[in-house]
């Protein structure tokens, strides 16, 4: 595959060859975290995507892995199943394959919830030790790799992460990826000594990746002209140039209404006033651009996945923007409409979210308005799979429900606990202070 004019090929060979190369250089390390600006983070996920592809140029054998960290027990559970999961659906591709063990670790796979850390630990690696011999591949490593999103408590990773690499085969290696700002894994990789090894991604300045390849093809193309104009606006706002960006917005507005897709046009609404959010004397008239994309998409979301999809972004980013300006009645009332949408599509992510948004708005007021969202919320989320759940911000719900509804007996408050421990793990409870934390810090009245 020649790729010498694509940007982001480009980079990622990079990688490709700063993982060569350290390979060669310390043949002994078997425990690395590669650590990119979180701009890049896309280009180290590409280079694990590619390297476990047919394509890739190491000798090493990758597989990759994004998970949440919540405790330890939660950990070895969630990287056996995703394991025995991801190559379930792999074999659907691939019949011909003849892992021989495979037939007894999809077996265990319901009962090692009843297993004790060791006990799982133990079975992670007799796993990956079957796994690496049905590869039948010598004298390279098998490569692991993981991007851990949230986690809960790092001494327990770095703890839970020391124990395994403490018990890999010379032939296994574990590779984490992360971010400058994070450095999540650098005393635990320091501990392994020569067998641990950090590798630093140089700035691969993404953003002009993206330039580059916004601006190839025909600069008449509509496709083409809105990218180039996506890229300015964003330089224009990131140097609060108010005007430019005014200008560039109404650009936005022109071009995509001239292709004639709605969606494409609507979201041309979307984008230009998220840009506006910033400036203060603006607040009106993002609301205005806001209730255009929606005026323009609520006759049609029922018939087009995509525009449903802008429209329900339409709608959060009204309510968000209420938050903002210190208005949370007019708020709730945009979140609400949010899952009100999102519930006729069946988009259960969207309507936890929106839940979440106005509860957080909601429970300063603990009024009859927040019993009532919160019992709602409940009876939805609680109704949904444990496979749907454990994806979804739940916790907060379960946690506000538990604590703020005195109707419920000690019973049932075990029920709902032991089902949300079961699914996020004993520190499940830590999670909704997370969250909550996280949308008061993205709607905060003085951040305009």
């Amino acid at each position: 595959m020649n790729n010498t004019h694509n940007p982001i090929a480009v980079r990622i060979e990079n990688i490709q060859k700063i993982w060569i190369k350290t390979r060669e250089n310390h043949p002994k390390a078997q425990i690395f975290s590669m650590v990119c600006f979180t701009e890049d983070y896309p280009l180290a996920d590409g280079f694990v995507r590619l390297e476990s592809s047919a394509y890739g140029k190491s000798e090493d054998s990758f597989i990759g892995f994004i998970i949440d960290f919540y405790d330890k027990k939660d950990f070895y559970t969630t990287i056996i199943e995703q394991w025995i999961l991801g190559f379930e659906e792999d074999l659907k591709k691939n019949p011909d394959w003849k892992w021989e063990d495979f037939a007894y670790f999809k077996t265990a796979l319901p009962e090692i919830g009843k297993l004790n850390i060791a006990s799982l630990k133990d079975f992670y690696i007799k796993m990956l030790l079957s796994f690496k011999e049905f590869e039948a591949k010598k004298g390279n490593l098998l490569i692991v790799t993981f991007l851990i999103k949230k986690v809960s408590n790092h001494d327990l990773l770095r703890e839970s992460i020391k124990e395994l690499g403490d018990l890999l085969p010379h032939n296994i290696g574990f590779l984490f990826l992360d971010y400058k700002e994070r450095q999540l894994y650098k005393e635990m990789i320091t501990s392994f000594k020569e067998k641990g090894i950090i590798i630093e991604i140089p700035n691969q300045n993404i953003n002009k990746a993206y330039q580059e390849i916004a601006t190839q093809g025909n600069p008449n193309d509509p496709q083409v002209r809105f990218r180039k104009c996506l890229f300015e606006i964003g330089e224009a706002a990131k140097d609060k140039k108010q005007e430019r960006v005014k200008e560039l917005g109404n650009e936005l507005i022109d071009i995509s209404k001239s292709t004639g897709e709605i969606s494409f046009w609507a979201s041309s609404y979307l984008i230009y006033a998220s840009f506006l959010f910033q400036f203060k004397d603006e607040k009106e008239f993002i609301h205005q651009l806001l209730d255009k994309g929606i005026k323009i998409t609520a006759p049609l979301y029922k018939e087009k996945e995509d525009i449903a999809g802008i429209l329900l972004q339409l709608l959060s980013y009204k309510g968000s923007h209420y938050s903002i300006m210190g208005k949370p009645d007019l708020a709730i009332n945009y979140f609400l409409q949010q899952v009100a949408i999102a519930k006729e599509i069946e988009q259960e992510m969207q309507v936890i979210n929106g839940y979440n948004y106005a509860l957080l708005l909601a429970v300063k007021k603990r009024d009859g308005q927040y019993t009532e969202i919160l019992n709602d919320a409940f009876d939805y989320g609680y109704a949904l799979t444990d496979s749907t759940l454990k994806i979804i911000n739940f916790t907060f719900i379960a946690n506000s429900y538990l604590e703020n509804n005195p109707k419920i007996g000690s019973a049932e408050k075990e029920t709902i606990a032991n089902r949300m421990t079961a699914i996020f793990g004993a520190g499940w409870k830590d999670n909704p202070k997370q969250i909550a934390r996280q949308i008061q810090a993205e709607y905060q009245p003085s951040n305009i």
